[in-house]
C-alpha cells in the first residue's frame, strides 16, 4: 500500500486541525456567550497599544509613496484632481487590507503563537486540563475574536489615514484643490465598497487568529520547535492576506460590476 507524500499528509493535517479549531471556538462561543468577554476586551486593548504603530506606519508610509507616484502620473495626463477618484479603489481595496493585515500577523500573530507554544512546551495546557479549565476557551477564544475585530478597527484607521495621503499629496505638495479631491473622493467611495473591505479584513483577521493558534497549539521540540511554529505561522498568514485579498476582490467586483466604474 503506497503512502501519500509526507508533505501532503501535514497539509492535510494541518488544515484538519485548523477547522476542528474553528469549529469548537464557534460551538464553545456559542453554546456558553459569557465569562469570555472581559478577556476580549483586555486582549483588544493589549492589541491596540502595540499594533497602532506599526500599523500605522506601514498603512501611512506606503500611503504616501503610492499617492506621490499615483499624482504624478494622473498630472502628468491632466487629471491631477481625480486622484481621489483612484485612491479610494487603491486604499480600501489593496492598500489598507494588505498593510494592515501584514502588520497584524507580524505583531500579534507571532505573539500569540510564540505565548502558546511557550505554554505547550512547558506543559502549562496540560494543567490547565488537570485542573479542569479550558485552555481553548480561556487563552485562544478571546485572542482570536479581538484579532478579528480589531483588524477590522484598523483597516478603517488604515483607509482614512491613506486617503488623507493622499490628500496631502494631491493638494499640500500637489495644486489640486481639497474640494475637487474630496467631490471625487466621495463621490467614487460606495457602499459595496466599504463593505467589501471590513468583510475582507475580518476573514483575514479570523484565519490569522485560528492559524497563529493552531501552530502555538501543536507546537513540539522546545525552543526550536516554537520558533520554527511561529515562521510557520507568520508565512501563512501573509499568504492569506494575499489569497483572501484576491478572492473577496474578484467576488465583489462579479457581485457589483458597477464598482469597475469611474466616477
Amino acid at each position: 500500500m503506497h503512502k501519500s507524500p509526507s508533505g501532503v499528509r501535514r497539509v492535510l493535517v494541518d488544515v484538519g486541525e485548523g477547522g476542528q479549531l474553528l469549529g469548537y471556538l464557534v460551538k464553545t462561543a456559542i453554546k456558553e456567550p459569557r465569562g469570555y468577554w472581559g478577556a476580549t476586551r483586555d486582549e483588544m486593548y493589549h492589541m491596540l497599544r502595540f499594533c497602532w504603530l506599526p500599523v500605522t506606519l506601514a498603512v501611512g508610509g506606503f500611503s504616501f509613496l503610492i499617492a506621490n507616484y499615483a499624482y504624478d502620473l494622473v498630472s502628468l495626463l491632466g487629471a491631477g484632481n481625480r486622484l481621489g477618484t483612484y485612491f479610494v479603489f487603491a486604499s480600501l481595496r489593496e492598500i489598507s487590507p494588505f498593510a494592515t493585515g501584514m502588520a497584524v500577523a507580524g505583531v500579534m500573530g507571532t505573539a500569540m503563537t510564540a505565548d502558546l507554544g511557550a505554554r505547550k512546551i512547558r506543559e502549562e495546557l496540560d494543567a490547565f486540563t488537570v485542573l479542569g479549565i479550558d485552555a481553548i476557551r480561556t487563552l485562544v477564544l478571546p485572542r482570536v475574536i479581538a484579532i478579528t475585530v480589531m483588524m477590522v478597527g484598523f483597516n478603517i484607521l488604515g483607509s482614512l489615514l491613506g486617503m488623507s495621503m493622499a490628500m496631502i499629496s494631491a493638494t499640500t505638495l500637489g495644486t489640486t484643490s481639497p474640494g475637487a479631491f474630496l467631490g471625487n473622493l466621495l463621490g467614487s467611495m460606495t457602499v459595496p465598497e466599504l463593505v467589501g473591505t471590513n468583510v475582507k479584513c475580518m476573514l483575514i483577521g479570523l484565519f490569522i487568529g485560528i492559524v497563529s493558534a493552531q501552530k502555538g497549539l501543536t507546537a513540539k521540540g522546545g525552543a526550536e520547535g516554537v520558533g520554527r511554529a511561529v515562521n510557520e505561522a507568520v508565512v501563512l498568514s501573509f499568504a492569506a492576506v494575499w489569497v483572501f485579498n484576491f478572492i473577496v476582490n474578484a467576488t465583489m467586483l462579479g457581485l457589483n460590476p458597477e464598482m469597475l466604474i469611474s466616477r
